[in-house]
Order: C-alpha cells, then structure tokens, then sequence
C-alpha cells in the first residue's frame, strides 16, 4: 500500500481503509484454514492463520485507542473480527489439549478483545449481536462442550433469535 494508506487509525479513523486492511488477512486465515494442522508447531498453515489472526487482533487495538463510533465502520469489520474469533477458538482448544497454560490464557484474553468489540458493537446494530452469539456458540460447542454432549448448535441459535426477536416491534 502507498505510504499515506499504511495506516487506517490515525488522527482520524478511515473505515474504508481500515476494511482494506482487515480483507488480507481475513483471506489468509480462510485460505489456510483447510491445510492447517494446528496441533504440529511448525505448520506453516498454522503458523499463517495465527499471524493474520493477530494482526486482526493488532487493528483491533487500534480501534480500541479511539473515540471513533463503531456505528460507523463497515459491517465487514464485525465479519473479519468474528472470523478471527472463530480462529482463536481453533488454536486455543489445541492449545487446551495440549495443556499449554500460559498460551491458553494468552488465547482467552485475545478472544475476550474479539467479544468486546463485537458486544460493543452489537449493543448498536444487529449483526454484531448476531456475530457474537455465533462466535460464543462456537466456543461453546468447541471449548465448553468438549468431552460433553452439547445441544447443537443450530438449536442454540434458533432458541437465541427467538429470543432476540422477541423485544422488536414493527
């Protein structure tokens, strides 16, 4: 990117350029996704999935050090953030097996920035309600049930829009 495009969260927030930064690594972790082998520490696979993740989480944090009103972002944002959630939740059940402590608190504290943002957000549109409640059935299912038997997921996100769209009024 030209050097005055480098940065989305400056002075000011761009939300055109900050989406254009988020898309990359969105693609990476999608692209990796199906090759990675999470639990070998070298695969490279997996070794580009928690980079992109982390520089998701790295603009995150940007954002967070402003003002600037998430209303106004790109609904893609909250869709890269949940993809990096998703990932997150990925690594930190290998990491839970593998019982690795300091790396599964690193991983839980890297979600919890995931669920703030999209909370706040979800606390004014929609999507971000609906992204975060998919993203805590995620790890639900993957983290909470495991080694359980859960009730599926679907019921779970059908049981959470009915009650969800209980309070709206036409």
């Amino acid at each position: 990117m030209p050097r005055a495009y480098r940065d989305p969260v400056g002075s000011t927030v761009d939300p055109v350029l900050y989406m254009a930064h988020l898309l990359p690594h969105v693609a990476m972790i999608q692209l990796h996704d199906p090759h990675a082998q999470l639990h070998s520490p070298n695969d490279y696979s997996a070794m580009q999935m928690l980079d992109a993740t982390r520089a998701i989480l790295d603009l995150i944090y940007k954002l967070c050090g402003t003002t600037y009103d998430l209303i106004y972002m790109d609904h893609g944002c909250s869709f890269c953030w949940f993809v990096a959630g998703a990932a997150v939740i990925r690594f930190l059940k290998v990491k839970m097996d593998a019982k690795d402590k300091e790396e599964v608190a690193r991983l839980e504290q890297e979600l919890g920035v995931i669920k703030f943002m999209l909370r706040n957000l979800g606390n004014r549109i929609l999507i971000g309600l609906r992204q975060i409640m998919l993203l805590e059935d995620i790890y639900d299912v993957e983290v909470k049930g495991y080694g359980r038997n859960p009730r599926p997921a679907t019921e779970q996100r059908a049981e959470a829009d009915n009650l969800m769209f209980v309070n709206v009024q036409p």
